[in-house]
């Protein structure tokens, strides 16, 4: 019997087959390629500043490029539902904060995202304190002496924040709350021109995460008056918590995790949260973390997850009380 050679076109087709019969298991392992790391907020913020160093970890650990995307605007909202529209093939993920996952989904009904529909927990990865600092031309450097100068201003002191519904906007609410005040609150799109605004005296008073703040009250740009920490953070231990002045109502978790879209195969979602959680704890990351501020926690998808689900019943009640609306 003879054997005619198979021609190109025959030999191709024959190729093809077999690649269509490939068993699972010699599937490509994951990662195989770049992944994308959303962020809802502009460069410069507390979640830039994660994504990034543990974006550099994350690749070193991998062996692939983890390409951060920053998608602001809305408060958080666009960033979200990127996320939520995104492939559930675990190529992209995101940073999320009590922010988009607790706060929002209470003071506005018409999100384009369900929290618990939408998304799979990765870890959490730090709780971030808000400090209340105020503009050098705001004559007051204890919080009771600013209290009284905004209780004698002819009009609402402006309040920086950067953007409608985040943690500092709602933190002006229940600082207004607390000590009866009135803010008016104006978004800024960027750190650095709220930053700017509030050492010029364009607004007077901010509550901000400590990558955004700590820098400009050391070099005496901006003023510190009170931190809503459980208690005095080594970061700076001059600055008052509101607890020690009578107001522990001002303290709330407010944290920042890692997610990814609703249905990922949870194999993926386990090496996902496994890679995240030693990249965070790792000495390249966790020691600078803790340096500027933040308390690291980087716990596992199952934590993130539980502490969500109480988190939006906790925040209901919370933003019903304030009246706080976006």
């Amino acid at each position: 019997m003879t054997h005619r050679p198979l021609t190109r076109r025959q030999a191709v087709q024959a190729l093809g087959a077999l690649s269509l019969c490939r068993p699972a298991w010699a599937a490509d392992p994951f990662p195989s390629r770049p992944i994308r790391m959303l962020l809802s907020f502009p460069p410069g913020g507390s979640n830039d500043v994660l994504a990034r160093l543990v974006g550099e970890r994350l690749t070193e650990q991998t062996g692939q490029s983890v390409v951060v995307d920053n998608r602001s605007g809305g408060g958080g909202v666009l960033g979200m539902r990127a996320l939520a529209q995104a492939a559930p093939d675990g190529y992209t993920i995101g940073v999320q904060s009590v922010t988009t996952m607790g706060i929002m989904p209470a003071a506005a009904s018409d999100l384009p995202y369900d929290v618990l529909k939408d998304f799979s927990a990765l870890s959490l990865s730090f709780n971030m304190d808000l400090y209340l600092v105020t503009s050098p031309r705001v004559p007051a450097t204890t919080v009771q002496e600013f209290v009284s100068w905004a209780r004698s201003q002819s009009r609402p002191p402006f309040l920086c924040t950067f953007g409608a519904g985040t943690s500092g906007h709602f933190a002006g609410s229940l600082l207004a709350q607390a000590f009866n005040l009135q803010f008016e609150p104006v978004h800024y799109k960027t750190v650095g021109e709220g930053i700017a605004g509030l050492v010029r005296g364009d607004v007077h008073l901010h509550l901000g995460t400590p990558s955004v703040v700590l820098p400009h009250i050391r070099s005496g740009a901006i003023r510190a008056l009170a931190t809503n920490a459980p208690g005095r953070t080594p970061a700076a231990p001059e600055v008052p918590t509101f607890r020690e002045l009578g107001h522990g109502g001002m303290e709330f978790a407010n944290w920042v995790g890692f997610v990814a879209p609703a249905k990922v195969p949870a194999d993926i979602l386990d090496r996902l949260s496994a890679e995240i959680v030693k990249a965070t704890n790792s000495p390249q990351v966790r020691p600078k973390l803790e340096q500027q501020g933040y308390r690291v926690i980087a716990s596992n998808r199952q934590d993130l997850d539980s502490l969500v689900r109480s988190d939006l019943v906790r925040w209901k009640s919370v933003v019903q009380a304030t009246g706080f609306k976006l």
